[in-house]
Formats: structure tokens, sequence, C-alpha cells
């Protein structure tokens, strides 16, 4: 018998009416890894920020960029500060998938333009291939596990 994952239960019943699954809320840890602020004259326009996700398997990131109202409140963030993030689990029709949200970062409130290409998710596990015993190259895949999911759940996409 074949089960279905939450993501295509929501694809059939959106051909019915749609579905309305509520958003679910987590709170996690991601350290800073790259910050770019833009703009100049009284301050900071555009900030550029790339986070990973620290409770997460592999190489889970985020790379946002923010406008004036982040800028002004995250013009002291620095590589390798470790913040309390809060995300926000959705279901988005649009897009037919989940879509995870960051929407407080620190001390800052945070609000992204979906449509924006510059904001986008990378995830990333690699490991070792051994053969007779030695290492002779890395596997890298891209899909997330039920393990990677069970750590971090607001990175579900199906």
């Amino acid at each position: 018998m074949r089960t279905l994952g939450l993501g295509a239960i929501c694809l059939a019943w959106l051909s019915l009416g749609g579905c309305k699954q509520k958003p679910q809320n987590f709170s996690t840890t991601v350290e800073v890894m790259q910050v770019r602020l833009f703009g100049g004259g009284t301050g900071p326009k555009l900030t550029d920020l790339d986070v990973k996700y620290d409770q997460c398997p592999g190489d889970a990131r985020q790379v946002m960029r923010l406008g004036k109202e982040f800028a002004e409140c995250g013009s002291k963030l620095k590589v390798g500060d470790k913040l309390k993030a809060e995300v926000v689990l959705s279901w988005s029709a649009e897009r037919g998938t989940f879509r995870n949200e960051i929407t407080h970062l620190g001390a800052c409130d945070v609000k992204l333009d979906p449509k924006d290409e510059a904001n986008y998710q990378s995830f990333e596990n690699c490991s070792d291939v051994k053969a007779t015993g030695s290492v002779v190259g890395v596997r890298c895949e891209r899909t997330r596990s039920e393990a990677v999911l069970a750590a971090c759940p607001w990175l579900r996409r199906n």
C-alpha cells in the first residue's frame, strides 16, 4: 500500500476546494554566514543575509534580501553571530509545496518578498565515499530525508 505525504493530500484537496492546513510555528537558532549592507547617505537601505540553520544535519541555508526596516535593526550583525529565529511553515497553493519563512531574527522582524529571486533556500548533506577503507570521493544529496525533517520539520516541502 502506498501512503501519500501531506503535500500530496493537499494537492488532491486543492482540486476539490483547497487545503486549509494551519501554519506551524518553530523556534530555532541560525548562524550568520554572510552580511552585506547596501545603501548610503543616512544608512543602509538593503541587507543581504546568508544564515545557516544550526540544529539541522547537513548544510541548510537561507539567503534573504531584506529592506530598510531590517537594515536599520540588523546593521550590527556580523559573521558568526548566532541568533534565535522564528520560522513559520505553511502550505503555498501557488507553488504546490510547503514554504517556510523566517519571521523574526534576533531582535528584528523579518519581512521577505516571496517573489524576489534573491530570497532562496538551499540544502545539501554530504558524506565521504569509501572504497577498500580509503576515502575516494564525496556524495552530496539535496533531498530532505526523514532524519533531516525529524530534526528540522520546517524544511518540509511535500
